[in-house]
């Protein structure tokens, strides 16, 4: 039978066996089956020393009632112990070595109940177990950390912090289903919206409960990545307000100071890029001549904001380039030839402007006098068409003039004074017959021949090259003013165009008959292109030749007189006309004949050597 020791030892064993540790189960298993036999027999046989007073006794009263400083931290252990197998869903430690110590520990208990420094290295590593779970927590892991509060709770269920920990899981719980709310919101964009249904709502709820809770603020992260990628996408919709409005919200997201300033400079940055892209884009499509795509583009520009000085720089230029194609009142253009190669005669922007065209005591075909608006500049030959120039397009094409064709014109005859027709006269040949230096206006060509030049400039640069229309002539030719000569009224004070002048002579000594008093330039016939110019008496629109040297074919067909003449400055075409206008004296025209407003009819297939041409461009 079992004295007294016997079930105090039982006792110990119940009530501090761990459900991990098979050598407790052991250790119960032992030195309980016995008592249990004798717990029996006392049933039928009374205890002679019922009340006396034993050692054993007192041993087991001790042991039941111990003093809260002998046990410390008041460790409660379980009367019984199932069995510790893996199938039975037993849990270890996921440190090793604490495992190892856990149960050091135990086995040392139950052959020691009483062992003072047992129970405190016992609660001690309990302590530290509940310090893993609450980390484990902290993580977001409440699997691991509920199976570490169950060991802590059946090895000793007061252990100081255990409850608290055991109500922080049950809101981790509570966590976990907030974080998997917060991402199934995420996952269907519902980013801010609604309140309370969004995945802001759910994480910033789940942070509330647990404020260091990873997986909340990962949602969160991932939240604000969202709210700046849609940012971005408004940037490529060109709403850069609302993208701002989105980076506002997601730097109110987490104070992520960097991430929001990497966000906003690379968004100012593509912002800058779209507006850089547009302010190209308006210009190459003025350069293009596409006026309605460049306003589109400055219109874009303007949606982005913050650009109002590129806004209104660009409105300036598209204004010019309306007018001007791109280019700068006075600014002298060289197109390319670009299949012969070299270049075509230079032209210069002319402004835009208006003028009186005609005059009101002239000659009848030169009224009524109208004004004309030239709503949009134009290219207008620096010089006329130089015979060099000319070579260059018989020479590429083999065309051939009418003068070739017919094998003859006329020349100036000195020894007559008039005009005399020869063979074998044509475009290489000066106003006398004999071979032009390349500097010479090219003369001997009629409509068509210029007409044709023209046509081979287009072919070869891409420009809309034309013949200039008489209104555009005698804006020119006026200097876009009133005066009878762009230089003013009479004889002008300076040697500045080849006309008839009172001190000009002849090879021969002749003299003109009529002339500009006290006028010479020293030239008889021709004068070489751009050559007879003072410097202190230029062309205010930069051209040479316009009043004289020699006169030149324009667009217009002739016509008696202005009624319903086109008052914008375009040419006045008939098809089939026979007749063209001239415009411009020549080298032997009178002060009457260099007029601004002087016009003549002259056969489309004529040709002499008084006539010649220059070339305008549409900008």
């Amino acid at each position: 039978m079992m004295g007294a020791t016997g079930k105090g030892n039982c006792m110990f064993a119940r009530r501090h066996t761990f459900k991990y540790s098979a050598l407790l189960i052991l250790f119960s298993a032992l030195v309980c089956a016995p008592l249990s036999q004798a717990q029996q027999q006392a049933t039928t046989v009374a205890d002679p020393a019922e009340g006396q007073d034993s050692s054993d006794d007192r041993r087991i009263e001790r042991l039941g009632d111990v003093s809260a400083d002998e046990w410390e931290m008041n460790l409660a252990l379980p009367s019984a112990a199932p069995p510790a197998s893996a199938a039975n869903g037993s849990f270890e430690l996921p440190d090793a070595e604490q495992e190892q110590q856990l149960q050091s520990l135990l086995s040392s208990l139950a052959n020691n109940p009483g062992s003072k420094r047992v129970l405190t290295d016992l609660n001690a590593l309990l302590a530290d177990v509940l310090d893993q779970a609450n980390g484990l927590m902290d993580e977001g892991s409440a699997q691991q950390a509920g199976q570490m509060l169950q060991l802590i709770q059946s090895v000793n269920p007061k252990l100081p912090g255990l409850n608290a920990a055991k109500a922080r899981l049950l809101q981790l719980k509570d966590v976990d289903k907030l974080i998997a709310s917060g991402r199934a919101a995420l996952d269907a964009q519902r980013l801010l919206q609604p309140d309370n249904d969004s995945a802001f709502f759910y994480f910033e709820q789940a942070l509330k409960i647990a404020p260091a809770n990873p997986k909340a603020r990962t949602g969160l992260e991932e939240l604000q990545t969202a709210l700046i990628a849609r940012a971005f996408q408004s940037v490529e919709d060109l709403d850069f307000e609302v993208a701002a409005a989105w980076l506002s919200d997601a730097s109110g997201v987490l104070d992520n100071p960097r991430v929001i300033e990497e966000a906003r400079l690379e968004l100012e940055a593509a912002w800058e890029k779209r507006a850089a892209d547009l302010e190209q884009d308006a210009i190459a499509a003025m350069n293009s001549g596409d006026f309605d795509r460049a306003n589109m583009d400055i219109i874009d520009l303007i949606a982005l904001g913050g650009h109002g000085a590129k806004v209104d720089a660009l409105r300036t230029r598209l204004e010019e380039a309306r007018v001007y194609g791109g280019f700068e009142p006075g600014q002298v253009i060289h197109d390319d030839l670009l299949v012969s190669g070299g270049k075509a005669p230079a032209i210069i922007v002319v402004p835009s402007g208006s003028y009186l065209m005609g005059s009101r005591k002239g000659e009848e075909n030169e009224q009524p006098q109208h004004r004309v608006i030239i709503k949009r500049g134009f290219g207008l030959g620096v010089r006329e068409v130089s015979v060099e120039e000319f070579r260059l397009f018989i020479e590429r094409t083999g065309y051939r003039t009418a003068a070739e064709r017919t094998g003859k014109s006329s020349i100036y005859y000195e020894a007559a004074g008039r005009l005399s027709a020869r063979d074998g006269i044509n475009w290489e040949n000066d106003y006398a017959g004999k071979k032009a230096a390349p500097e010479m206006p090219v003369i001997h060509v009629n409509a068509y021949d210029a007409d044709a030049y023209i046509q081979w400039l287009v072919r070869e640069t891409g420009k809309k090259y034309r013949l200039p229309s008489e209104a555009e002539f005698e804006y020119v030719a006026r200097a876009g003013g009133s005066s009878t000569y762009w230089w003013g009224e009479g004889a002008p004070a300076k040697a500045v165009e080849n006309l008839t002048g009172e001190r000009d002579r002849s090879p021969g000594q002749r003299e003109w008959t009529t002339f500009f008093k006290k006028y010479g330039d020293g030239h008889w016939g021709p004068a070489p292109v751009s050559t007879v110019s003072h410097q202190d008496l230029i062309h205010p629109m930069g051209v040479y030749d316009i009043a004289g040297n020699i006169s030149e074919w324009t667009q217009d067909c002739w016509h008696q007189n202005y009624l319903r003449a086109p008052v914008d400055g375009s040419a006045w075409v008939n098809p089939g006309c026979v007749q063209r206008v001239v415009r411009g004296g020549y080298w032997a025209s009178g002060p009457e004949q260099s007029r601004a407003a002087f016009r003549m009819a002259v056969s489309a297939d004529r040709y002499g050597p008084v006539i010649g041409f220059r070339v305008a461009r549409d900008l």
